[in-house]
Parts: C-alpha cells; structure tokens; sequence
C-alpha cells in the first residue's frame, strides 16, 4: 500500500472530484428538467435537496461501516450503485423515478469522499499528509466550480440525458481505476457493527478537545459560508441593482479564493505549526465576515474583499482540520471524519435559515458583525484547548 501511494492518492482524488460532480453538475439544466417532466421549479429543487440530505446522514453510518468493515468493501458496491442510478437516471421518463434514482445516486457517491480522506490518512503521516489532504481538498473546491460549466455544455448538446450516461461512463472508469487499485481491506468481514459501537466511537471523538473544537468551529464556518452564498443574489440585486449575469460573475472571487487558499496551505503547512495555522486561519475567517459586514451595504470592493479573504480562509480550514482529525483519531479516524462531514452537511442547511430570520429582525451589517465576533471569541477559545494537543509537523515534500 505505501510502495504505490501516490498512485492510490490520485486514484481516491479523482474519485471525490467526480463524487463531488455528481452533486453539482445538473444544476444550469434545472429549468430543462422541469420542461421535460412537466414539474413545478420546487419538484426539481427537491433532487438537489435530497441529494444533499441523504449524503449528510449517511455520513454517520459509513464512517462505522469503514472503521469495521474497510473502505474496498464500502467502495467498490458504491460505486456500481451509482453506476446503476445514473442509468436509471438517463433512461427515466417519470419523474418520480428519476428522484429515486438521484436518491440512489446520493447513496452510491455519499461515502466516497469520506473513503478517500480516511485512505489519506492511512496512507501518510506529518507533514505528508497535510500535503496530501490538501491535494484532495483541491479537488474537492474545482468540482463545484467546473461542474455547471460541464453541466451546461453536455445539457445543451446532448439534453439532460447526456449529463447522466457521461456520469455513467465516469463511474465505470472509476468502478475499473479502484477495483485495479485501491487497496484491499485488512480487517476482519466478520466483524459486526451495531448502535453501542458507534455510539463508543462517535462518543470518542466528541469527548476529545480536538474533536469537539474542530465540530464547533466547522459548523460556524460553513453555517456563514452558505448564508452568504444565499444572501448575497438579494444583496446585490436590491442594494446594488445588479443583473443576475453580473451576480453570478460575483461569486467567483470566493470561489477562486478558496482553490488559491488550498494551493497556499499545501506549500505552507510544512513550515508553519498547526497551532500557528489553526490561529490564522480562524482569524482570517472572523476578520473577513466582519470587513463583509462592515462594507455589505456601501461598497462593492469592500464586501468582494471580504468574500475573497473568506474563500481563501475555508481553502486553508478545510484540509487543516481533515488533516487533524486524521492524525487526532487514527483508530476512529472514518468515524471521526463522518461526523466531521456531517456537522459541515447540518450547518450548510442551518445557515440559510437561522442566519435568514436573524437578518429579518435584526439586519445584515448587525447579523454578520455578531457573527463575526462570535467566530473570533471561538477561534480564540479553540486554539487555547486544543493547542497543547498539537505538534510541530516536520518538513515534508510535497505531494
């Protein structure tokens, strides 16, 4: 397994890169969707959620399910379940089986990202591994924002159809590239899971301080991170009287921020401690939603410097913290990172909502300053517990 790593590294990556294509790569084809099937806007909506919904809880029993059984034996039956779903997707003419198959879809592609940072983690140690996990994060931030540009190509060309034999043939390639490759489970397939056992490694996580802080911290990042997202077309429309054509335009700082921001963490998480990092990396976070707040409301460079920071932020955030739970829990480590994964899916859905009705009442500039605030006091607090549970990482290559 160590001897052909690299190769098992990019395996896994691109096996989340086109996991995370599946999730976003219809959505400039929902108006065609609802055509086709002669359904309301909120029917074709419903797929996107329950996609999203089914990938979120199922977090929690892959996690175990890995931890005892192993990753082959969750990943290659996936695999072929998504095969399976995306032909049931392409062939349907009922909307209702469509939607079943997109469940299905979501049950076949939930644990592969999960799979691929838990075969991370296995696979390397220090520094090494914080390279390594930065490469899957990468990944991870290109797919959103490729996915609808393909989305929209193959759509256009080749109707909505087109978008699920070309993931059909995806999967096949990644059903060959993984069976060829990835590496065969150690444990025990006699070995049972049942509720006490995850409960005790689910208890294990959340009694550590690394654990519990990196939960806390991960929720309010992308609780904010989707806020913003929602919040921003209303912002820009009413407040700026922008076009929509230039409101898509305007999501792409933060996006492009959180690629460079994955690319810095992979050059400097070699030479900088994970306390150190953990620090800035918060705090850029906290100071950018509080320059967001500040300047939302009477100048567009100032909230586009505040997207930026943020994305770069989460480009950082996002392989520290799988990099940490890696090494934090390396008996409990699929569990770790499924519960990690879920607290991120609950506060992406949270956010809208709550940050939503607190705005009504309260006002945008009052709700992301307090915001703000409170991801400073948290940021603070965390480092603080957790940091004598942290070492100096040594200097690796990169990966």
């Amino acid at each position: 397994m160590q001897s052909n790593s690299k190769l098992i590294l990019y395996v896994v990556c691109l096996s989340t890169f086109f996991a995370s294509l599946m999730q976003n790569i219809y959505s400039p084809i929902i108006p065609l969707l609802r055509d086709t099937f002669h359904v309301s806007l909120s029917m074709v909506n419903a797929s996107v959620s329950i996609f999203i919904f089914i990938v979120a809880i199922m977090q929690i029993g892959c996690g175990a399910l890995i931890d005892v059984k192993g990753a082959r034996f969750i990943l290659m039956p996936s695999i072929a379940i998504s095969i399976a779903a995306s032909i049931g997707c392409a062939v349907t003419k009922d909307f209702t089986w469509f939607l079943v198959f997109r469940a299905l879809q979501a049950v076949g592609t939930a644990s592969i990202p999960l799979i691929a940072a838990t075969t991370i983690g296995k696979l390397y140690q220090g520094a090494e591994r914080g390279s390594a996990m930065g490469t899957y994060q990468m990944l991870m931030s290109i797919a959103p924002a490729v996915a609808p540009v393909l989305g929209g190509w193959i759509g256009g060309k080749y109707n909505y159809p087109g978008i699920f034999w070309f993931l059909t043939g995806v999967s096949l390639l990644l059903l060959l590239g993984n069976g060829l490759y990835f590496p065969k489970d150690q444990r025990n397939r006699s070995s049972s899971i049942n509720i006490r056992r995850m409960i005790v490694q689910y208890g294990i996580v959340l009694r550590s301080q690394v654990g519990r802080g990196i939960l806390m911290i991960s929720f309010l990042y992308f609780f904010l991170y989707f806020a913003l997202i929602v919040y921003l077309p209303a912002l820009l429309t009413d407040q700026y009287h922008m076009s929509l054509t230039i409101v898509g335009l305007l999501y792409l700082p933060m996006a492009v921020s959180m690629i460079l921001g994955t690319v810095v963490y992979k050059s400097i998480q070699a030479k900088i401690d994970q306390r150190r990092l953990l620090l800035y990396s918060n705090l850029m976070a906290a100071c950018s939603i509080l320059i967001f707040a500040l300047t939302e409301s009477y100048s567009l460079v100032g909230l586009s410097i505040g997207l930026f920071l943020y994305g770069t932020a989460g480009g950082l955030i996002a392989p520290l913290y799988s990099t940490m739970i890696s090494s934090e829990f390396e008996e409990q480590r699929a569990s770790a990172l499924g519960l990690y994964n879920l607290i991120r899916y609950v506060g992406m859905s949270a956010g809208p909502l709550i940050c939503g009705l607190i705005i009504m009442n309260f006002g945008s500039s009052m709700t992301f300053a307090a915001l703000g605030v409170l991801f400073v006091v948290l940021s603070i607090w965390m480092v603080k517990r957790v940091s004598t549970q942290l070492v100096t990482q040594p200097v690796a290559k990169e990966i």
